[in-house]
């Protein structure tokens, strides 16, 4: 299975336009998408995006939830209302709306950030301040990470922090 992998910034043209990594676009055409999904971060001050694959993880997500819901108008409103759907040109660039680069800070250059089966992008100073602070941060989270091969039980106190 393909996922967003690297770390890569781009320069938004002239025209507002963004050349999206190959390697994302390599992603996407795997889901049979000349494009991707992107919306504004429930947790940072970012866009995410993916294809169609995160797009059904999260309409199965919201599926969960009572239709009838404040938490689901209010997550909906987010993931779906928000979004756009935003296609590939013949050179693999796109066209970032107003609303999203507005809400992330961006204006003349994106970090498109791969996280698996999702992505990211940052506004570039941003997205360097939030690395330093999660590198910081990870080595405390070390012991969330379990081998599928592991028995069941609490986090190893090896190897896992500080």
């Amino acid at each position: 299975m393909l996922s967003f992998r690297g770390t890569f910034t781009n320069k938004i043209d002239a025209k507002g336009r963004i050349s999206v990594p190959a390697k994302f676009r390599s992603v996407t055409a795997a889901q049979e998408f000349a494009g991707i999904i992107c919306f504004p971060s429930l947790i940072d001050p970012c866009i995410e995006g993916g294809g169609p694959d995160l797009e059904a993880e999260i309409d199965t997500m919201l599926s969960r939830l009572d239709p009838f819901s404040r938490e689901r108008n209010v997550l909906a409103n987010m993931l779906k209302a928000q979004s756009a759907e935003l296609m590939f040109d013949a050179d693999g660039r796109v066209s970032l709306p107003e609303m999203l680069t507005s809400k992330a800070g961006i204006t003349d250059h994106v970090t498109f950030v791969g996280l698996g089966n999702k992505f990211q992008l940052w506004e570039p100073k941003a997205y360097e301040a939030y690395l330093a602070e999660a590198m910081a941060e990870a080595s405390g989270h070390g012991g969330l990470l379990k081998s599928p091969h592991a028995p069941p039980g609490p986090p190893s106190s090896t190897g896992g922090g500080s």
